[in-house]
């Protein structure tokens, strides 16, 4: 009986020694497993910031080309609607030296274009002409006056002074700057000699706003 007994216990104590055994194995290459995931996550993790760095820097290239590509066809546009300009003025030009356009002194043209840096600031450029023939330029002054609505009431406020020395064509080029609340209504130019007034011409205000 005792024998039988000793043999039991002997026999449950290497089954159970067994069954630790393979315990202990099994978790030992589960934590191989768990090891080797680790790693391959990390990689995976390393990987996916390495592509996302680079998806980002795609995305800046792509939107700084863009941006470039905006400006430049901007540009382009500028460039194109200048040379339209340049070309209706040769022609004008060329027909005021021929005599195919009016002979009297007149203010013919005024152009205003607001300030990209500065939008209370405009340019101006005025175009004056005449296509008599004569020996020498015609001298005198150009003023400008602007006309103004400030608090309900409407005033004028003297612009810039330009020297007038014109033969056919003088193109005179400045800026005005519109203080806080004036209302421009209108620029009166007018073209002296002296104290006679030579020709005027009054122009509604009509400024190309800033790009």
């Amino acid at each position: 009986m005792t024998l039988v007994l000793v043999i039991a216990m002997v026999a449950a104590w290497y089954w159970s020694h067994q069954w630790r055994l393979q315990q202990t194995e099994n978790l030992t290459a589960l934590q191989g497993q768990y090891e080797q995931l680790l790693t391959e996550n990390q990689n995976l993790v390393e990987k996916n910031q390495t592509l996302m760095t680079e998806l980002q820097s795609i995305n800046q290239l792509q939107a700084i080309q863009q941006a470039t590509d905006s400006q430049l066809q901007t540009e382009l546009e500028a460039v194109q609607d200048e040379l339209i300009q340049l070309n209706k003025e040769l022609l004008f030009y060329q027909n005021i030296t021929q005599g195919k356009v009016s002979s009297e002194l007149q203010v013919r043209e005024l152009h205003l274009r607001q300030n990209t840096d500065d939008p209370s600031s405009f340019h101006y450029r005025l175009v004056i002409t005449q296509g008599k023939k004569i020996a020498k330029a015609i001298r005198g002054k150009v003023a400008l006056t602007l006309q103004i609505k400030n608090a309900e009431q409407t005033s004028s406020r003297e612009l810039n002074e330009h020297a007038l020395n014109i033969r056919h064509v003088q193109v005179l080029e400045g800026t005005l700057k519109l203080t806080e609340n004036e209302q421009p209504i209108s620029i009166h130019v007018a073209l002296k000699q002296g104290t006679k007034k030579l020709a005027e011409r009054t122009f509604e205000w009509d400024a190309t706003p800033s790009p």
